[in-house]
């Protein structure tokens, strides 16, 4: 720890949530907790040569936009970083935040005017929750950037229905609780079209095994669709979500789905917006998922192509397919990379689609840029893995049509973004 008794200024918020200012000698420096224009007095202070990282300050003077969270325990708990700011000016700086890592690291000059879609819902937006278990047994979150445990007596984020399962999760884990804590995590679900409610249990073992878990398996089976693993019991059903175009995705308990379903569904709705203006008829969907885009896409008579990773995600993707009617849509599952280059060059696209993990889609560009495809609409979590692979496909003969922030996850600095890019070749609507 470096001694730092000095006052900041804090100016702004960045990429990771933290508080940032320059430092009369040009060093940045960082500060987790604070906001634009509050002052903290910093006592100590990590020092990682190009920049400061403050671990000991306390707060001199606060920010006008300062509020009181609706949590008891965020400040210890590491999932809602932002809750201790007014969700106005959460919007404001997420806005921020997408624009400067646009300018910085995309190295945009002229920007087309960046919309943000905030939530109907700041909080109880929560579909999806991911809860820890430690050896001993104990549930909860864990602490910001840290695998300590905070037990949570209540989570505002969480859908109403979500959180009143936490009492009877933690009722069954004191009776059960040698079989409990055979399992290091469990995420708890909810869907609008059924089964209400699922659980998802991931054994601790490497293996999957586990031991004098039957018990607690068949207590939890009476009230969940319940997956061990990657495996879903006999009797648990997928849950089934809704999206625009009355059109319903299947979701396995391992599959990835949005925790801000609301939100989600106005991102898909702004895809097939888009979709709609540019005339486009056919589509390459990667990383697809359950078929988040690729359904309601096909739904409006598009023909597409869906890649995916996860097995259970693209067997789900292809039974909703199936029950509601698409038959214009092909699934593939593999390395998305992998599965795009064996793709048959004859094969065209009017607009490839991706949605990938935080990390971006560096691995895909070159093979995008070499199909060609007329758009691009490229949905991201990270402002500034999204910005360096616009500049990417910008330099490799495309032009940024429109950026729009949505804001998948209040109370956080995280939200979703939408690009849409032209190909130079492409006539104007």
């Amino acid at each position: 720890m470096k001694p730092t008794p000095s006052a900041w200024q804090i100016t702004k918020l960045v990429p990771g949530g933290r508080g940032f200012l320059k430092l009369p000698n040009g060093q940045g420096a960082f500060a987790a907790g604070t906001l634009p224009d509050e002052r903290i007095e910093v006592s100590a202070a990590e020092d990682h040569g190009g920049y400061l990282v403050a671990t000991e300050w306390e707060l001199v003077e606060s920010s006008p936009e300062r509020v009181l969270p609706a949590c008891p325990v965020q400040s210890a708990c590491g999932g809602c970083d932002w809750m201790m700011l007014s969700y106005d000016a959460q919007i404001q700086a997420k806005r921020g935040m997408l624009l400067e890592a646009l300018e910085r690291t995309g190295h945009f000059q002229a920007l087309p005017e960046i919309a943000f879609v905030p939530a109907a819902q700041a909080l109880r937006y929560r579909s999806r929750v991911r809860l820890h278990i430690t050896e001993d047994g104990l549930t909860g979150y864990f602490a910001a950037d840290s695998r300590r445990l905070v037990e949570i007596p209540a989570c505002p984020v969480a859908d109403a229905e979500l959180e009143a399962e936490f009492v009877v999760l933690r009722a069954l884990a004191s009776e059960h609780r040698a079989a409990w804590r055979q399992f290091r995590e469990l995420e708890l679900r909810v869907a609008p079209l059924g089964p209400r409610l699922s659980l998802r249990l991931v054994p601790r073992d490497p293996s999957g095994r586990t031991e004098g878990t039957s018990l607690l398996v068949r207590a939890l089976a009476t009230r969940y669709a319940l997956t061990i693993g990657e495996k879903p019991l006999e009797s648990a059903e997928e849950q089934r979500f809704p999206l625009p175009g009355e059109v319903y995705v299947r979701a396995p308990a391992a599959a990835f789905t949005q925790v801000n379903w609301q939100v989600n569904q106005l991102l898909v709705a702004a895809v097939i917006e888009g979709v709609a203006q540019r005339g486009i008829t056919s589509f390459c969907d990667l990383y697809c998922g359950a078929g988040n885009f690729s359904l309601p896409l096909l739904a409006r008579g598009l023909s597409g192509v869906g890649i995916e990773s996860a097995s259970s995600s693209i067997a789900a993707a292809e039974r909703a397919a199936t029950e509601q009617g698409f038959t214009r849509a092909r699934f593939v599952m593999g390395d998305v990379r992998e599965a795009l280059i064996q793709l048959p060059r004859s094969e065209s696209f009017d607009l490839v689609l991706l949605d990938p993990p935080r990390a971006g889609a560096r691995e895909v560009l070159a093979e995008i840029v070499a199909r060609a495809p007329q758009f691009i609409a490229y949905c991201s979590c990270d402002p500034v893995t999204l910005a360096r692979d616009l500049r990417a496909l910008c330099d490799a003969g495309y032009a940024l049509e429109g950026v729009t922030g949505f804001d998948m996850f209040p109370q956080t600095h995280h939200f979703e973004s939408l690009a849409w890019l032209r190909h130079h070749s492409a006539s104007s609507p």
